[in-house]
Order: C-alpha cells, then sequence, then structure tokens
C-alpha cells in the first residue's frame, strides 16, 4: 500500500523532478517559477521509493481556475472550443483542481495512481474535482467515476 507525503514544492522539489525522465510533467514542473505551483506537492512513496506524485490546487472560485486555463491550456484562437467549461466553473466555489498525476513508467500499472484518487476522494469527500485530460488518460479518469464537461478535454467528479 502506497504513502501520500506532502513536501513543499520548492526549487529543491524541482531540482529533484528535473531528474526524473519517466513521468509525464516532471520536466515542466521542474522549471516553472515557484509563483506558478501550489505550496506542496503530494509524493506517492512505495517503500521508502518515489513511485509518483500529483500536484493539487484547491480554488476558492471559478475564476482562479479560468485564468490558469487560459494561461497553460487555451490558445486565445480556440477558446471558443471550450464553452462547456466557461459554463461549467464560471460560478463554482471551493472546488479541486488536479494539475498532474503522475506514475514513473517503471511503477505503472500497480494501482498507484488509483490509490492517490482514493486518497484524494477521502481527503476532500464532498468537493467536486477538475483535470484537464490527454486521450492517453481518459480510460484511467473514467474509471475513477469522472464525466467528460461538454465537448472538451476536462473531466470533473463528484
Amino acid at each position: 500500500m502506497p504513502t501520500i507525503i506532502a513536501k513543499p514544492f520548492d526549487h529543491e522539489m524541482q531540482r529533484c523532478l528535473s531528474e526524473v525522465t519517466s513521468a509525464y510533467h516532471a520536466g515542466e514542473l521542474s522549471t516553472k517559477e515557484l509563483s506558478e505551483l501550489p505550496e506542496e506537492i503530494y509524493i506517492i512513496e512505495a517503500e521508502d521509493t518515489m513511485v509518483g506524485y500529483g500536484v493539487v490546487w484547491e480554488y476558492d472560485n471559478g475564476k482562479q481556475l479560468i485564468q490558469k486555463a487560459e494561461q497553460d491550456y487555451f490558445s486565445a484562437d480556440e477558446r471558443y472550443l471550450e464553452k462547456d467549461f466557461y459554463i461549467d466553473i464560471k460560478s463554482k466555489k471551493d472546488f479541486i483542481f488536479i494539475e498532474a498525476l503522475d506514475v514513473l513508467k517503471e511503477y505503472e500499472n500497480k494501482g498507484y495512481a488509483a490509490s492517490f484518487m482514493n486518497w484524494l476522494k477521502a481527503k476532500y469527500p464532498s468537493k467536486r474535482m477538475y483535470v484537464y485530460t490527454l486521450d492517453k488518460s481518459r480510460n484511467f479518469w473514467f474509471k475513477q467515476n469522472f464525466e467528460v464537461l461538454g465537448s472538451t478535454a476536462w473531466m470533473t467528479f463528484n
């Protein structure tokens, strides 16, 4: 059974992520400004070894996620394709955004990501959750009972 440990998302953690070559978001997260990262990163450990990590934001209102989405996910000329996202999120309050959930390649398919999601759902039992998905990860999110948000790449739970 893995352990989830909250650690400061500081320069030392970014240095650690810069050395990870078998996870999708590690390189990107290692070069972001600290102001663009949450205060903590959740490390998934098994037998004292990092097998993955999760980056989660807690937001008070939809405008915060809209700003992040426009900065990190939407190009200006394609925002019209995300109308279902804007309609759903604009009036939401007190929710979670999962920016990254990565399991290192050598530890994939061992239930670590599902364990992380079970932990996250227990930590925030009544909060709505959002994730911007990639085609290759959609089946995982469906297994976690997330639903597609209209005709977008966004998925939501709760």
